[in-house]
């Protein structure tokens, strides 16, 4: 038996792509001892999965803490990894995961395929007899899941789930213009009934009462992220950017459609066999910058993912069948 630790630990998306080592490895060695480390909000997603045996917290407002950190070492030292898996190139990673002195440091692999792949990647090259699962999988504790059920099962079906974010310097061309949300949240509602749910972070809040009236209800800031997961888990379909949200909606085998701008699918695409994404069509795309060159002074919105229009999503909808009305139909009687 071995004992491993994974450590990452910020950015949900990229925790829940790094999710893929741990089951792996316990597909193979379900004997094997697997703990992973992230910061405090994140950890709440990881606690209950069967993957994971044990969840090291991160506290990150003492992140600056040198004897915060020291400490932390001192407690990973006492576990005598075997493996510690750094997912991170970031100088408090590389001081963590030596600090604890394991007997190996395996570090993410940067290959020319999907984020999830390098992932899988680091890990197969240490441990040459993994087997690559093929989807990912959180899971939601049920009485977790039946008190989001209770709070929503007036509503009618089918369930829509979009996460538009909240704009910032730092996500340029991540973020959809509100009014094509508003726009897309009234095709949604003309073909398919049903509720649109809105989710996101209490400081997102404001931001999406912008979309709400008596077919939309906005959720963020309501649910903690053990509690977005179950909302999520309800859905019919999941729409968002690429984002936490996106991600995790498809390790929760949920349809989602990912509206892309300046990262590439090559890269972040929705992982499994329900993920899906539109390309922007704007001649400067992928170019993965926190601040897109093209925008003009007064100007909020990167015109890589501008150039995705509400009909462009609802088409994808409809010809990939995303949301089923026959099945969900059934499903109510």
């Amino acid at each position: 038996m071995k004992k491993i630790l994974i450590i990452r630990l910020s950015a949900i998306g990229d925790v829940i792509h790094s999710t893929i080592i741990p089951k792996a490895i316990k597909e193979k060695h379900p004997d094997w001892e697997i703990h992973y480390m992230t910061q405090n909000n994140i950890d709440e997603i990881l606690k209950n999965q069967k993957y994971i045996d044990k969840v090291i917290t991160w506290d990150y407002e003492k992140r600056s803490s040198f004897k915060y950190t020291l400490e932390t070492i001192k407690k990973l030292r006492k576990e005598k990894y075997d493996i510690i898996f750094n997912l991170t190139f970031a100088l408090r990673n590389y001081f963590l995961a030596f600090g604890a002195r394991p007997k190996k440091i395996a570090f993410k692999k940067i290959n020319t395929g999907l984020w999830v792949d390098d992932y899988y990647n680091s890990a197969k090259a240490i441990i040459k007899d993994l087997e690559k699962p093929e989807s990912l999988e959180l899971f939601v504790p049920d009485n977790i899941k039946e008190k989001v059920q209770n709070d929503i099962k007036q509503y009618p079906k089918p369930y829509i789930l979009i996460s538009p974010g909240k704009f910032n310097n730092i996500r340029q061309g991540r973020i959809w213009d509100m009014e094509k949300w508003k726009k897309l949240c009234s095709l949604l509602k003309e073909k398919y009934h049903g509720t649109i749910f809105v989710n996101g972070s209490k400081c997102e809040k404001n931001y999406h009462k912008q979309l709400a009236n008596e077919n939309v209800i906005v959720l963020s800031g309501k649910y903690n992220l053990e509690e977005s997961c179950a909302l999520t888990s309800l859905m019919n379909l999941v729409i968002s950017g690429d984002s936490g949200p996106c991600h995790m909606a498809s390790a929760l085998d949920v349809n989602v459609l990912a509206l892309l701008g300046s990262t590439s699918p090559d890269k972040i695409k929705p992982y499994g066999k329900k993920g899906y994404y539109i390309e922007p069509s704007f001649k400067c795309r992928y170019c993965w910058k926190k601040k897109c060159k093209y925008l003009k002074e007064g100007e909020a919105y990167a015109p890589c993912i501008e150039s995705i229009n509400p009909d462009d999503v609802m088409k994808k909808i409809q010809d990939n069948n995303l949301i089923k009305l026959k099945e969900i139909q059934h499903d109510t009687k």
